[in-house]
């Protein structure tokens, strides 16, 4: 009687709740302590968004960090192209902003500038927007490497833009939040606490059902099937 008593209890509302509230919190300041190690900073959002995605566990702890361990290779690669995107966009986008041109409206430079600007800027747009599902990927789609993952989330961002939309709003909460901590302290104290788990964990339940429908896809079959098709077409 007093198992089955337990068991209720565990499975009540309340006690899934305060569970949940734990595991965010635990994950939160893990992800915040990777972070600072710079290497670990994507790893650690992988490795959150991993142990998350599994639900309630044991040992919150010892999931977190098995996650980590196991997806950081990958994890730490995607990261890494990641930010050399970002670092190529980002200095594309400043080299136009400031270059100095004379001539009219319709001058060659000119036109050359506004045109640099308008697709190094486009450039920064679609790395941000197809960013937010690469840790999605990466814990969903185990088997792609590291090119597979940004060739299927190239092609997810924009045949699930809204889904796409909802990763990005919930990624900015984090940076927007993190943001006003430094004109409130208060704010600090709740985005220490769940600033960047509860989004996770939001981007987790809400794409959902897009990633279980991808889940029985088999993108590493079709990958292989459009690389041999471009191998014979080139022969």
């Amino acid at each position: 009687m007093g198992n089955v008593d337990f068991d209720q209890r565990l499975n009540s509302k309340p006690y899934r709740f305060f569970d949940l509230i734990y595991r965010l919190l635990v994950i939160n300041v893990l992800s915040i302590i990777l972070s600072v190690t710079v290497i670990g900073l994507f790893p650690g959002i992988v490795a959150a968004t991993a142990t998350l995605k599994e639900g309630s566990v044991t040992n919150v702890f010892k999931q977190y960090f098995k996650n980590f361990l196991k997806y950081f290779k990958k994890a730490f690669l995607v990261g890494l192209i990641l930010f050399i995107l970002y670092f190529l966009a980002g200095y594309a986008f400043y080299f136009y902003a400031m270059a100095e041109v004379e001539g009219g409206t319709w001058d060659p430079t000119v036109v050359f500038k506004h045109a640099g600007l308008f697709f190094s800027l486009l450039a920064l747009i679609v790395i941000t927007f197809f960013s937010v599902h690469l840790p999605l990927l990466i814990v969903t789609l185990q088997s792609l490497t590291v090119g597979e993952i940004y060739r299927t989330g190239f092609y997810i961002t924009f045949r699930y833009f809204l889904t796409t939309l909802i990763l990005f709003a919930l990624q900015a909460l984090i940076i927007v939040t993190f943001i006003f901590c430094v004109i409130d302290f208060r704010v600090l104290a709740i985005w220490m606490l769940i600033g960047i788990s509860l989004p996770i964990y939001l981007q987790v339940k809400v794409t959902a059902p897009v990633y279980y429908k991808l889940s029985q896809i088999d993108f590493e079959k079709i990958m292989h099937q459009v690389d041999e098709d471009e191998e014979e077409e080139n022969e």
